[in-house]
């Protein structure tokens, strides 16, 4: 899956490049200023396509679209200061598995379920921050190139325990994807200050959602709950460049 996540498709700083195979060397990134077209798989719009797109229809799509739609004062130090931009990335203590806990089921840790069986987890369950980040997404988005390396290349157990499971995670919206007035696709981003007005998001700061059935509504600059079945699923940019690792196939979105 390629994925641009900038305003443009520059490669994010630090991440790993991929290579076309048959060893055609994929270009290095590009400008933010460079509005050339770019190629983009047909499942997945682009959000520098979408941008403009939306310029007519008065949908914010992506993060430019975001940026525009913002009101200058809540990017004030105060009010920066008085909002929990960063929805559950509290630090805390590692979690020590009691003795014989299977590291790969998700009642080992300390989650609990809602109401209706999903795991409540926060984007400090999905930090890498203590992993080779570029090595894991490597991989991940290019396994061929690792088969050799064997379980050596491993995601963390916690985050391992989560793949194909339910999960309801809480962050903020950019609008990838319209259908009328619902929102088909959208970024699940750790926090605002990330992902539109400060520097771009982390591999492990987003997730990729595709929503199931007809969408849901938009909701901008507030905590959003989303539920659905948690993926490790690598995607890139449009120069080879592995920039995620997290999808959920979305059933529902709310408002905290």
């Amino acid at each position: 899956m390629a994925l641009s996540i900038a305003c443009g498709d520059a490669a994010v700083e630090g991440s790993p490049k991929g290579e076309t195979r048959g060893g055609e060397v994929i270009a290095e990134g590009r400008s933010f200023a460079d509005e050339s077209p770019i190629e983009a798989r047909p499942d997945l719009v682009t959000i520098a396509n979408d941008a403009r797109a939306s310029k007519g229809s008065g949908q914010p799509v992506g993060l430019s679209g975001l940026a525009e739609s913002v009101d200058p004062s809540m990017l004030t130090d105060d009010a920066l200061a008085a909002n929990p931009l960063e929805i559950g990335v509290e630090k805390r203590a590692p979690f020590v598995l009691a003795p014989g806990a299977d590291p790969l089921d998700p009642a080992s840790y300390d989650w609990e379920k809602d109401k209706d069986g999903y795991w409540i987890i926060s984007y400090s369950d999905l930090s890498l921050t203590d992993v080779d980040k570029e090595t894991l997404l490597d991989a991940l988005v290019y396994p061929d190139e690792y088969e050799d390396e064997g379980e050596k290349i491993q995601f963390p157990d916690r985050i391992r325990s989560l793949d194909g499971k339910k999960v309801a995670l809480t962050g903020y919206m950019i609008a990838l994807r319209w259908n009328k007035n619902k929102l088909e696709h959208f970024m699940l981003v750790r926090d605002l200050k990330s992902c539109c007005f400060g520097q771009q998001p982390e591999a492990d700061e987003w997730v990729d959602v595709p929503m199931k059935g007809e969408g849901t509504n938009y909701i901008q600059f507030v905590p959003v709950v989303t539920r659905g079945v948690f993926h490790l699923a690598g995607s890139s940019d449009a120069a080879g460049y592995a920039v995620g690792a997290y999808k959920i196939d979305g059933d529902d979105a709310r408002e905290e």
